[in-house]
């Protein structure tokens, strides 16, 4: 073998060291990636609301209260100019329709009058919890109706004011105190408009009376402490209700709260909540002078709902108790003592479980609350 030969196997040789070396030396690699845990995220406790206080006074009751009083007191016909004005039961309810965009605890309501000549005008009236609202309101129709006609203040009347007509009627805003007032001439027959004379006999009519109708305030202020249990769970109910979907207060129908027709030996009332997706229930709470005279309005009720199945069928619920489902929706009813109460789901969510029995736990658990003073 010659050295030729020898020298590139001795370098071969070296080579070889050298590569085991390196391998020997190299630092441990662990290929096995362990992820980092993702953190679980904390769960949003839903708020519970506090009750009020024994002597709690519902501000939008007091408005309610202090509003039909008012209407109460309207005369009728109302002496103005060169007319005789008289109410128009055939408008609204009896005459009366709610003012749209005025918000709870604020009560609006507008009173429809007529006369024999073919004029036709309303009065607007909405009390507020405090003159920042009234003051807001009267901004808000002021530049509502400054696109329709030219606003002016008329030193005669009470101030601030505002009047002015046109093509589209003649208005009169007015802010007293806490309270708004608007006079609405849609259509005069006379040969001068009937503004001016129709709004100095309504701040007569408002400043003759204003002490009797806000003393239905005082009165339920001293009668604050007797509250029964209905009137305990309507001042406690939930604005917002979480099943699948969320619930919330619905004021658009007979302002939140109905009075059920065909109520014998008690009293009752209905409450309304829509969701985002127009679906719809209530909750109807009765409150009897016997547990004979509620168990008998279940009865009735249960003849009247569709698809009625059998009693008792849910071991948590009291009894007698009564689920139905039928064209009109879904249905829970039940007696307690002297308690009634109906959750009727007119529309439920198509996409989710039928939230009837989570709703009418959510009922129970008021009257329960309300029954051992939880509520009080």
């Amino acid at each position: 073998m010659n050295a030729t030969a020898i020298s590139l196997r001795r370098l071969a040789l070296l080579n070889l060291i050298a590569l085991l070396v390196l391998v020997a030396c190299r630092p441990s690699v662990d290929f096995h990636i362990t992820p980092s845990p993702t953190p679980t995220p904390e769960p949003t406790a839903t708020p519970t609301p506090t009750p009020p206080p024994a002597d709690y006074i519902d501000p939008y009751q007091v408005n309610l209260d202090i509003m039909a009083r008012l209407i109460e007191l309207l005369p009728n016909p109302l002496s103005a100019g060169e007319e005789q004005w008289r109410r128009n039961y055939e408008v609204g309810e009896d005459g009366v329709e709610r003012i749209l965009g005025v918000r709870n605890p604020a009560v609006g309501r507008e009173i429809y009058f007529y006369t024999q000549q073919g004029s036709k005008m309303s009065l607007n009236f909405v009390v507020f919890p405090d003159a920042e609202g009234a003051i807001a309101e009267f901004e808000r129709k002021q530049e509502l109706r400054s696109s329709l006609v030219n606003l002016a203040e008329d030193d005669s009347l009470p101030k601030p004011n505002l009047t002015g007509g046109g093509l589209y009627g003649s208005f009169g805003l007015f802010q007293i105190d806490n309270y708004f007032i608007e006079v609405f001439v849609e259509i005069f027959t006379t040969s001068s408009s009937p503004l001016l004379p129709l709004s100095r006999a309504t701040m007569r009519f408002f400043e003759n009376n204003r002490d009797d109708f806000q003393a239905v305030a005082g009165a339920n202020a001293a009668e604050a402490g007797e509250r029964d249990i209905l009137q305990i769970i309507l001042d406690n109910l939930p604005r917002e209700i979480f099943t699948d979907t969320q619930w919330r207060r619905d004021y658009s129908r007979f302002d939140g709260v109905e009075t059920p027709p065909n109520v014998q030996d008690g009293e009752a009332a209905r409450v309304f909540y829509r969701d985002q997706a127009a679906n719809v229930f209530n909750m109807t709470f009765g409150h009897f002078n016997t547990p004979e005279a509620a168990l008998a309005h279940y009865e009735r009720l249960k003849g009247i709902r569709e698809g009625i199945e059998d009693e008792n069928t849910i071991e948590e619920f009291p009894t007698p108790h009564v689920l139905g489902r039928g064209l009109y929706g879904s249905v829970a009813l039940f007696a307690i003592d002297e308690f009634f109460i109906e959750v009727l789901m007119e529309r439920a969510p198509g996409t989710s479980a039928n939230p009837t029995v989570a709703i009418a736990r959510k009922a129970l658990a008021l009257l329960e609350d309300a029954r051992s003073g939880a509520l009080d």
